[in-house]
């Protein structure tokens, strides 16, 4: 199996997919862009470790690409370009911007969401990627009246902001790019938070109208029971429906659809049978705060606002988005394959969830730590020559043999974590890789066990091939993908 290239991992679905895909046995790269204070596989390693916690397993790890969507080739180097070409055969496009308004067509969010994604089609083209699976919206639909069927949208009815136009010109590009094979287009509605523990990393739709109603509630008197009286009228009716769905849902059902053949070419949209109203979601927080007293005026603001309504009102543009109940979806593409995985429905406890959290992470504002590694396996296989190299390659197969097999694979999972293949050469030179490639064994190790591989290695090669490692855990498979920052060091 060669690597699905992968934008948006580090992204509130991104990190999901990503934890998936690996756990399915996916090989992933990930195109991720460094910050000021974290690298590229420092940010993946956060996320994974977080989804570790989650899922109760430790997982592999992915090649790590460092790069930027908004820049030609995606921001990578040459070498880089060349192993995509050699090593992926498909592509999953999740990365996005959530800017709803831009000033121009310049900045976000059509900066990411559109010059991205031709950036991206551009490298597919470059490399002969023609495999595409593309992560929408199911506002792409615009103003258009429901119910909205899993088709193509020309937007003739219009957009209510910059990010469903933005994103609807970007399934555009993809839909026309003529050397793409049946492109697959994923169309999740409102995406919030985890179902099973309220995290999110973003605080955006939702999330910003939770905490938004939380500094008002606590900023008012609660009396001797610690009831607060909250003294709102908001200008709606409060059954406008929203399609919101929660994360580990949209990445479970992506990836079945991904891992699932038959999708190929289709369009899913990605919405709940049961829409979560707007007075479900002010109630739900009403019990959490403790708190009550807000009321629906209807599709008119009140002429005078007190104290609490000059507050809420200030915040607007937060409700905007709920004045209205969202278009019915068609849904009948989904279900033929995920009849199984029915969207869970967000109910009083999971909007409770979405609070604690939004309180115990300090509503975005929490100190996020960098991973502490002790080891990253890459640099200590990097430590090696050519001879260390032979040497590891023996010690992992089994040690005694004189020859090691021409070529093993090492998936070193869990924290500091990757994947590389020692290949021995014609000349009896040892050619370390990056990533996966065509080989005879395939070894999953831990760190641990790289760490004490390399420091038996150290100047005396003897001492390594002595001491085979022998809780390596095997399997005979083939995975077909040349790996990136090939090293070749002739025999000493």
């Amino acid at each position: 199996m060669r690597h699905l290239f992968f934008t948006g991992a580090s992204g509130l679905l991104g990190g999901q997919l990503l934890a998936r895909l690996l756990d399915h046995g996916r090989q992933v790269a990930v195109l991720v862009r460094p910050t000021a204070k974290a690298s590229g596989r420092e940010r993946i390693e956060s996320i994974l470790l977080a989804e570790e916690q989650i899922l109760g397993k430790i997982l592999p790890r992915p090649v790590v690409l460092e790069g930027d969507l908004t820049s030609p080739q995606c921001g990578l180097g040459d070498q880089e370009v060349q192993w995509v070409r050699r090593a992926c055969s498909s592509i999953l496009h999740s990365a996005a911007s959530l800017e709803f308004t831009g000033p121009d067509r310049s900045g976000e969010p059509w900066r990411t969401n559109v010059s991205g994604t031709q950036n991206l089609l551009d490298l597919a083209k470059e490399t002969g990627i023609d495999e595409f699976h593309h992560v929408s919206t199911a506002y792409v639909c615009g103003l258009s009246p429901g119910p909205i069927e899993a088709t193509a949208s020309d937007g003739a009815y219009g957009f209510r902001n910059d990010y469903e136009a933005s994103k609807h010109q970007a399934e555009w590009l993809v839909r026309k790019a003529p050397f793409l094979r049946n492109p697959t287009f994923y169309r999740p509605g409102v995406i919030v938070g985890d179902s099973r523990t309220g995290a999110t990393l973003t605080y955006h739709g939702m999330m910003a109208m939770l905490q938004l109603m939380t500094v008002i509630v606590r900023n008012l008197p609660a009396d001797e029971t610690g009831f607060r009286k909250v003294s709102l009228r908001l200008s709606m009716t409060g059954n406008e429906k929203r399609n919101m769905i929660p994360v580990d849902w949209v990445a479970a059902v992506i990836t079945r659809l991904l891992n699932t053949s038959e999708t190929r070419g289709q369009t899913f949209h990605l919405t709940p049978e049961h829409p979560i109203t707007i007075r479900e979601i002010i109630d739900f927080t009403s019990s959490y705060l403790h708190s009550g007293g807000v009321e629906f005026y209807g599709a008119q603001t009140p002429s005078e606002l007190n104290d609490t309504e000059n507050a809420a009102y200030g915040g607007k543009g937060l409700y905007e988005a709920y004045e209205h109940t969202d278009p019915v979806f068609n849904t009948d593409s989904l279900k033929q394959f995920t009849e199984d995985l029915p969207c869970p429905i967000i109910d009083e406890a999971m909007i409770h969830r979405f609070l604690a959290f939004g309180d115990a992470d300090r509503w975005g504002k929490r100190k996020r730590p960098r991973p502490k590694i002790d080891s990253w396996a890459g640099d200590l296989l990097g430590q090696l020559d050519s001879e260390g190299l032979i040497a590891i390659a023996r010690a992992v197969a089994g040690g005694r043999t004189a020859s090691p097999p021409s070529a093993i694979g090492i998936e070193c999972v869990g924290p500091g974590g990757g994947s590389w293949t020692i290949r021995r050469t014609s000349n009896s030179s040892a050619l370390l890789e990056q990533g996966l490639q065509n080989h005879h064994h395939l070894f999953s190790l831990s760190c641990g066990d790289i760490l004490q591989l390399v420091q038996n290695s150290g100047h005396g090669i003897s001492a390594l091939q002595q001491t085979p490692l022998l809780n390596a855990s095997r399997e005979t498979t083939s995975v077909g993908s040349p790996t990136i920052g090939s090293r070749k060091v002739a025999a000493s």
